[in-house]
Order: C-alpha cells, then sequence, then structure tokens
C-alpha cells in the first residue's frame, strides 16, 4: 500500500485546522486526522509506503516515523 501526500497543510487538513474556535477543538481536529491515518496505515497487507514532499506531516515526525531517504548513487 501507499500512503501520498502525508505532507503538513495536507494532513492534518489545513482547512480543518483554520475552522477551529479554540484549543480543545483543534486538538479534537488532529486526534481525528491522526486516527484517519492510522487506520489508512493499518490496512496495508504486506508493505507500506508513505510518501512526501517538502515538508512531512507532523503526526510522522512526532512518532518518529520520518526518515528521509537519500537515492543510492
Amino acid at each position: 500500500m501507499i500512503l501520498v501526500a502525508v505532507n503538513e497543510g495536507i494532513l492534518p487538513l489545513r482547512a480543518a485546522i483554520r475552522c477551529v474556535p479554540d484549543l480543545v477543538s483543534l486538538n479534537e481536529v488532529d486526534d481525528i486526522e491522526r486516527a484517519l491515518l492510522y487506520v489508512a496505515a493499518t490496512r496495508a497487507k504486506k508493505t507500506l509506503h508513505v510518501l512526501c514532499h517538502g515538508v512531512p506531516s507532523k503526526f510522522l515526525c512526532k512518532e518518529g516515523l520520518y526518515q528521509r531517504k537519500m537515492p543510492s548513487p
């Protein structure tokens, strides 16, 4: 399975964050978005490839899941 565009601004969705009235709601939006990523990732049968460009999602960085992979020479 391949998850693409796991970038900041896309996950969590920037539009959803802009609409929240307070910090509690922001935490709820983060929890929902993180749960959606978890559900998508756990559906992989054999392997999971997570792709991003630019700034990776904070969910990948927070959990220590982001690792920049350099192309082989």
